[in-house]
Order: structure tokens, then C-alpha cells, then sequence
């Protein structure tokens, strides 16, 4: 995002605020697009110390972090590509906490700065220019090379995208994300991670528009990533305002059908767990026939994932699903699993769930005729869950392995948790 795009987001997010957190005593009207831009203009390391303290002599307060909490000392100091999401929990968190911090003490301009550098994080972080499949962009220009264009001699990948500009659209209406800073900024990550995936889509017509010297289509194309940018910080910062009110009231568990694990493999049959359902195969283009288990004597559909363990041409026999969790946030974890009741028959599978890399169940060889397992595991303070899944008929029954663990949900204390 370029500087008008940066507080384009920032500004399309607190207008959707409550009213009496758009216009907050003794802020500047042009103080919010200054901050949506600090990271910037404070890691330029081009600028001198002296007019970096012309901008905001207390700047460090706003863009340096603690490396041991966050995970770097600066926004723009993460190692890696942008969608390793789970590495800036800790970020975020540092963010949050500085946000609800100001908001408690009634310092709004310091709360304009902290949430002016989060928003230029969502910003960052949605960026089609930023979320290319490779960081030098050698594969996208090998995909799309530049066309024979006097025009276009200085187009870069990069540069080029980041420098259009877009409006923010229309925010839907703000959403908790969390009833602690640690859960908000755990579930600000995967929110994160399912915006960058939506918009990679804008990447390749943005630079087809580009190449086709089309101004007006690709602002029009740069829109989506600055309003998805603003809905983040509209959420992250409604979730802050209502940490530090002490408003939070219960939330309902966390569906975890809907949180992209931070590490996962499946045979490529599948080629990822199956939402709310599983696929007779062969052949590969059949419809996913709805999830179905045996409770109670009866097959019952419920929502839930679909898996199918490795066929063992290059793995072990096995599949599995990790997700990070914020230690203490959530009490416990629970689910159906057992074998498709209605596609699953001949197959055999044994189901596990893992604490740290620690196996804390398993249900034993399963067929299709046989109850699905109701599921309930303490968390404790652990931090990765693994739901995995294992052939257990030596791998002679691989098309008919279709498992499915149904209703896996994440519950905190009863305190804070709608009822079920």
C-alpha cells in the first residue's frame, strides 16, 4: 500500500466505529493518515534521527516491540512470506494490548498511533504486491511477462502494483474477535490469513490492467484489498474497545471447520480436508456426498471436515490437520469422529488427537458400521492441536478410508462461552 492507500484503510475503518470514536478529542484531523503510515516513515533507515523526530518525538513507542514477545522488533522486520500468519501472534497482541491500554487511560492520541500501526499491518498484509508466490516475483513474471511496451520499460512487480491507489468501500458491521487480547489477536491472525488468501485474486488482473495501461481498472481492482485491510482493523480495533470497556459479554465456540490449520497434509486424492463433507473415488469428479456418522443408532449429517489418510506412495498412511492455539484461552476441545456412514463402508481408519505433539487419544481400529467417538479433550496450556488420522487395514482399503471428524469445536470457560 502506498501512503493515500495506507490512510484509506485507517480512515475507512474509524468511521465504522461507534460515533464517539470518530472524532476523538484532541486528535488532529490529520493525524490518523499520518499514523496509518509511522512504520514507514520511522523504519526508513534513509531518514535522519533528526527528521524522524520532527514527525513524532516519541516514535519508538509506537513502531519498536519487544523481539521476545512479538517475534521481531519492528512491523517491517518479520523474516519470511506474509502468510505465515501464526508467527505474528505475538505481534499483534503487543499491538492490542497497547491499543486497550491508551483507550483505558484516555489517551486518544496515543490511541490513534497504536491503531494507525495496526492498520498499517492489515494494510501490509493484504497488498496483492506483498503476497505473490515468490518475494522477487521471478515466478509471476515468468506467468506474465512484461509485453514488448515503450511504456512499459519501468513496470515493476512490485513497485508498480503497490503504487495504485484505492478507495475503501462499504465494512460490514464490526465483529468480536476475541473475549481476551489473547484470543482476539490468535483469531486476528487467521482472519489475516483468510483476507491474503482472498486477495491474491486481485494480483494477476492488476497487473493485466496495469500492462494494458488501464488506471482507472486497477484502482478500481486495488479497492478490494484496501476495504478487506479496513474491515481487519474495523474488528481488531471494535474487539479493543470492547477489552477495555470490559464489555465483552459470552461468544460462541470457535468452529474450528473455518480456522485454516498452520500445517496440515492429505493425500492428494483430496488435497485437503473436505469441508462438510467426504468424496466417493474413483472417479476424482465426483460431488462431496454430505458428512454423515453414526450417533445414536442413526446416521446423522452434521457439519464437520472430511479426511482421507495417505494413500503411502510417499508418506505413511496418514493424514493430519495442526492448529496453533493461545495457551489457556480455550478449555477444551471436542468432536465426532468416525468413518463416513454412508461411503465409508470397508474402510478402516484409527483417529488421534495430539497435544504438543503428544498423542492424548485414539480411538482404535474404526470401521463404517461401527458409533462414531464423541470426542472431548481437555487443552491445558497447550499450543498445537493435531487432529490425525491413520489407515488401519495396511493400506488395502485406501479408496473406502473416508474419515470424518464432525463438529470439532474449541470451548473456552463457561463464563464466557454461549451456551451450545
Amino acid at each position: 500500500m502506498n501512503y493515500d492507500a495506507h490512510a484509506n484503510i485507517f480512515w475507512g475503518a474509524l468511521r465504522a466505529l461507534p460515533e464517539k470514536y470518530c472524532r476523538l478529542p484532541g486528535v488532529p484531523e490529520s493525524l490518523p493518515a499520518l499514523a496509518a503510515n509511522y512504520p514507514d516513515l520511522f523504519d526508513d533507515p534513509t531518514r535522519s534521527e533528526e527528521s524522524k523526530n520532527a514527525v513524532d518525538a516519541e516514535w519508538r513507542r509506537f513502531i519498536d516491540f519487544p523481539p521476545e514477545r512479538a517475534g521481531a522488533a519492528r512491523l517491517h522486520f518479520f523474516p519470511g512470506p506474509m502468510d505465515r500468519q501464526v508467527e505474528r501472534i505475538g505481534l499483534y497482541r503487543c499491538m492490542l494490548e497497547r491499543i486497550v491500554h491508551s483507550l483505558q487511560e484516555r489517551n486518544f492520541t496515543a490511541f490513534i498511533k497504536h491503531a494507525g500501526c495496526l492498520s498499517h499491518a492489515m494494510g501490509d498484509a493484504v497488498q496483492p504486491a506483498h503476497i505473490t508466490p515468490d518475494p522477487n516475483n521471478f515466478l509471476l513474471s515468468q506467468m506474465l511477462p512484461v509485453p514488448e511496451d515503450p511504456q512499459l520499460l519501468d513496470f515493476h512487480y512490485h513497485t508498480s502494483v503497490e503504487a495504485v491507489t484505492g478507495t475503501c468501500g462499504t465494512l460490514a458491521e464490526p465483529k468480536l474477535l476475541g473475549v481476551s487480547i489473547e484470543e482476539a489477536a490468535w483469531r486476528l491472525s487467521v482472519d489475516v490469513l483468510l483476507a491474503i488468501r482472498h486477495c491474491r485474486r486481485y494480483i494477476i488482473p492488476t497487473v493485466e490492467a496495469l500492462f494494458a495501461h488501464d488506471t482507472g481498472r486497477a484502482e478500481q481492482l486495488a479497492a478490494g484489498p484496501v476495504t478487506v485491510a479496513a474491515q481487519l482493523t474495523l474488528d481488531a480495533l471494535f474487539s479493543a474497545i470492547l477489552i477495555a470497556e470490559k464489555r465483552v459479554g459470552k461468544l460462541p465456540p470457535v468452529d474450528l471447520r473455518l480456522i485454516p490449520p498452520a500445517a496440515e497434509r492429505h493425500d492428494l486424492v483430496y488435497g485437503g480436508a473436505i469441508l462438510d463433507g467426504n468424496k466417493k473415488m474413483p472417479p476424482n469428479n465426483v460431488p462431496v456426498t454430505p458428512g454423515a456418522l453414526r450417533v445414536g443408532g442413526k446416521i446423522v449429517h452434521l457439519p464437520g471436515l472430511g479426511v482421507l489418510p495417505h494413500s503411502g506412495m510417499q508418506f505413511d498412511r496418514s493424514c493430519y490437520m495442526s492448529w496453533i492455539l493461545p495457551a489457556g484461552v480455550f478449555r477444551y476441545f471436542t468432536a465426532l469422529a468416525g468413518l463416513h456412514a454412508e461411503i465409508g463402508t470397508g474402510g478402516a481408519v484409527a483417529f488421534s488427537v495430539l497435544l504438543d505433539g503428544k498423542t492424548v487419544w485414539n480411538s482404535g481400529r474404526m470401521t463404517a458400521e461401527m458409533e462414531a467417538w464423541n470426542v472431548e479433550i481437555p487443552l491445558g496450556e497447550a499450543t498445537e492441536l493435531t487432529l490425525r488420522t491413520d489407515d488401519a487395514n495396511e493400506g488395502k482399503c485406501f479408496w473406502n478410508n473416508n474419515a470424518y471428524w464432525g463438529r470439532p469445536q474449541l470451548h473456552r470457560s463457561p463464563e464466557t462461552e454461549q451456551e451450545k
